[in-house]
């Protein structure tokens, strides 16, 4: 066995074993989003998540709320943005959410990548990238083009022992732009998805023909994930339109904004708008028993993939009021 398979494989086994110990315990939060910077190098047309001038929140700043997402023994954190790799203080902040006995993930466009940090991520302990990729050739809503970003997917496959999931997506240019972006992760040795396309709240938009048709064809392609990324809550949506289950968004996953303020996910901002410095199991169990108005259509890849942790589970208590609707980065 390669070092780096053995890597993966000792670091997948934390995952599981903590996975297997959080669905015992319905109060343990399992990923949390952290923004550590709003400011972006890119522009996409469709992207609300980002600007250019916001400085990084401070490193101290974002180390508390490491903390605090410790004391509720999270078991994954993403580092996102804006663009994650803009914080000069990234690696120490994985190092941090790793030292925390959390798995740190980071989401990025690629673009600011080194050989030089991905060693540095690799050594501070980072488990999982992901990179989503809009087309093959950039356009004028996004420069996420598989052809600028080769170079640094294989600079990824060469150099990193963390996973790289790479998304395809299907509504940022033709169909089968999004099915070439997929078989070359997969060639370059990783895991590859395709989110559903969606509207600016982050409901389900129905496909079109040739969309449905480079979806099916990047399914066939096989998949690479571990299981509990499995997205196949998707079928049900492009089937019937709706989805029946219990999000546990806000309890098991949720979004911790650049304020420190609680999300239930990047799509529905402002509930509850909780400082996340006082959340709590009360929030947790609030949360977790609560109704949400946009489950039915919902394609937040996250809240299904925990909620499954407790379909077995009670969801009794209705919706206390409609969530905050802001757009959402496709």
């Amino acid at each position: 066995m390669t070092t780096t398979a053995f890597t993966r494989l000792r670091r997948s086994g934390r995952v599981l074993r903590d996975l297997a110990l959080a669905a015992l315990d319905p109060d343990r939060p399992v990923v949390a989003n952290l923004i550590v910077t709003r400011r972006c190098n890119l522009s996409c047309g469709y992207c609300f998540e980002h600007d250019r001038v916001s400085p990084p929140v401070p490193l101290e700043v974002l180390r508390d709320r490491i903390d605090h997402l410790a004391r509720l023994r999270t078991v994954m954190v993403t580092l996102t943005g804006g663009e994650a790799l803009l914080h000069p203080d990234l690696v120490a902040l994985v190092a941090h959410v790793a030292a925390r006995g959390m798995t740190p993930l980071v989401n990025t466009n690629g673009y600011l990548l080194t050989r030089d940090r991905i060693v540095a991520l690799d050594r501070a302990g980072l488990f999982g990238m992901q990179i989503s990729v809009d087309n093959v050739e950039p356009n004028p809503t996004s420069k996420k083009s598989l052809r600028l970003l080769l170079p640094k997917l294989r600079l990824l496959a060469a150099h990193a022992t963390f996973r790289v999931r790479v998304a395809a997506v299907l509504d940022g240019a033709a169909p089968e732009e999004a099915v070439a972006v997929a078989r070359a992760a997969l060639a370059l040795g990783f895991d590859t998805k395709s989110a559903l396309v969606r509207d600016a709240a982050g409901a389900y938009v129905p496909m079109a023909p040739a969309a449905r048709a480079a979806y099916d064809q990047i399914r066939r392609l096989g998949r690479r994930a571990p299981a509990y990324l499995s997205e196949d809550f998707q079928v049900a949506l492009l089937r019937d339109g709706r989805v029946d289950w219990k999000c546990r968004a806000g309890a098991r996953y949720f979004h911790v904004c650049e304020d420190g303020l609680v999300h239930l996910c990047s799509s529905n901002r402002g509930a509850p708008g909780t400082p996340l410095a006082t959340y709590d199991v009360a929030d947790l169990r609030r949360a977790f028993a609560l109704r949400k108005r946009c489950a039915d259509t919902c394609t937040q890849p996250y809240a299904h993939q925990i909620s499954r942790l407790d379909r077995l589970r009670r969801q009794d208590q209705p919706p206390a009021r409609a969530p905050v609707r802001l757009p959402v980065l496709a």
